[in-house]
């Protein structure tokens, strides 16, 4: 079993230019990753693979039962009630598996967004599908979801296509990687950590060949010149204009030089160099390298005057149909802090709590877990209706968290990846001297993550994360609040 795209091209109505452009590639059984840039049509093929998106052009092998779980976590997956109701050996597995109590389904609304992504995934394994694609399916859940939704996906024996950036699930399931690059799309062999190195020699090599190319350039324009001024030294030998008339014997001379074609040999080298260099200059146009944006976005910021930013006074505060207990905490104006814990202990409700106390006269930016659709508009007109200055800023600050600003206001079309990249670029404006961000990895790709783990790794104020991932907290924050068992702990 296989799927195919030949030749497939997509745009966006709104968009001017197709996300996807003459794109053929096979998709044979087990698990094979897509890798990109925010925005680049990871998911936009992830939709067209699994039959969500008709193709402008191009065919699409069909006849495959496709089931895709998407990234956004809100909306209640297809059939999920008949899941709950299934109580034959698969769907009891799935739901040991990941650990689905029996009420679960039918409070959905109610669950974190960890939970519900395991109910995504668990109802998308039980419909059996040929074709699986699972789009960012890690966002949201913690050590032991993540276990738990590694071996489920290890078992599926259909062709399974994954758009993630958790380096070891790609690592564990992917047999290949397409990766969407300035050329198309590559494929090669090997989970992350091989298709990167592979990757990274090819980068090494066209650094190589770049620099080989542009000596040979600048080595043949020299020569070019010198040619040039021999060929101008000889026209004016074999002029007439400045030789006495009555002179034969120079005029005889240059009539020779002229009949053996010896004088005009340098004019012809001189021309025959401008093919050679125009050859020169394509080849070293023609290397491409992967470009890469860095810089300092805080420029202008700095934190509070005031020493303590944020008060937190003890007892217990509302979370779910209990209570979470807090000690008294306190954050400073240039604490970084980082919130941790499983899924439904109460991290995001305790930053919430946090954000609510924070006094109104200090600039807040707040970047959610899963920006809601209004909000999604919201910040796209906002971005909009910016003057040119601010905009331009704006689209700076994005470019060097690894997009690329001209695509994002094209069209409606904005990934969750690069609406988070939007938000935290337009608060910036604001000078915020308190920041407060949920899962603010969730959606993002590789390179991504790394420009934003410097970003905040770098800001002078106060700081308050929520996230899954050990290796971004251990870099941006150097405090650590424990949310588990109903309590919050300070480590």
């Amino acid at each position: 079993m296989q799927l195919t795209l030949s030749g497939v091209t997509y745009a966006y109505p709104s968009a001017p230019d197709p996300i996807i452009r003459d794109l053929s590639i096979a998709f044979p059984e087990g698990w094979t990753a897509l890798l990109g840039d925010n925005g680049c049509g990871k998911t936009t093929l992830a939709r067209l693979a699994c039959g969500l998106l008709a193709p402008d052009s191009g065919t699409v092998t069909g006849g495959l039962v496709c089931a895709m779980c998407e990234q956004d976590p809100h909306d209640e997956p297809g059939g999920l009630a008949d899941f709950a109701l299934d109580y034959g050996r698969e769907a009891v597995a799935l739901r040991r598996s990941f650990r689905i109590s029996d009420d679960m389904p039918w409070r959905f609304g109610e669950l974190s967004f960890g939970e519900r992504k395991k109910l995504q995934v668990a109802v998308a394994l039980w419909r059996r599908p040929d074709v699986l694609v699972v789009d960012e399916p890690t966002n949201h859940l913690d050590a032991p979801a993540r276990e738990q939704l590694a071996e489920a996906l290890v078992r599926f024996r259909g062709v399974g296509i994954l758009v993630s950036h958790d380096r070891d699930l790609i690592d564990r399931l992917a047999a290949r990687c397409a990766s969407f690059e300035a050329g198309g799309v590559v494929v090669r062999p090997g989970g992350y950590s091989a298709a990167r190195g592979q990757a990274e020699l090819e980068r090494a090599s066209a650094l190589r060949q770049r620099a080989s190319a542009r000596r040979e350039l600048a080595r043949l324009s020299a020569e070019k010149a010198s040619r040039a001024a021999e060929a101008a030294r000889a026209d004016a030998r074999r002029s007439k204009r400045r030789i006495d008339p009555k002179d034969h014997d120079a005029k005889g001379r240059i009539d020779l030089a002229r009949v053996s074609g010896k004088d005009g040999q340098a004019g012809r080298l001189s021309s025959q160099m401008d093919a050679r260099v125009a050859s020169a200059r394509a080849r070293a146009e023609g290397v491409r390298v992967e470009r890469r944006y860095d810089g300092d976005l805080w420029l202008e910021a700095e934190p509070s005057p005031r020493g303590v930013v944020v008060r937190v006074p003890g007892g217990p505060i509302p979370c779910g149909e209990g209570t979470l207990e807090v000690p008294e905490l306190y954050v400073g104006n240039t604490d970084h802090v980082g919130i941790v814990g499983p899924n439904g202990a109460g991290k995001s409700t305790l930053l919430r709590h946090v954000r609510s106390l924070v006094p109104d006269d200090l600039a807040v930016l707040e970047v959610p877990q899963e920006p809601s659709r209004e909000l999604r508009e919201r910040t796209i007109r906002e971005v909009r209706g910016l003057s040119d200055r601010e905009r331009g800023r704006v689209l700076s600050t994005v470019a060097q968290l690894n997009s690329e600003p001209g695509r994002l206001l094209e069209g409606d079309r904005v990934s969750p990846g690069e609406l988070r990249k939007l938000m935290l670029a337009l608060g910036l404006l604001a000078r915020p001297v308190v920041v407060l961000m949920d899962e603010p990895t969730n959606h993002l790709d590789l390179h991504s993550v790394e420009a934003l783990e410097r970003c905040l790794a770098s800001y002078p104020g106060a700081l308050l994360l929520v996230s899954h991932d050990r290796r971004f907290l251990g870099a941006c924050c150097s405090r650590t609040w424990t949310v588990g068992e109903g309590r919050v702990r300070e480590a």
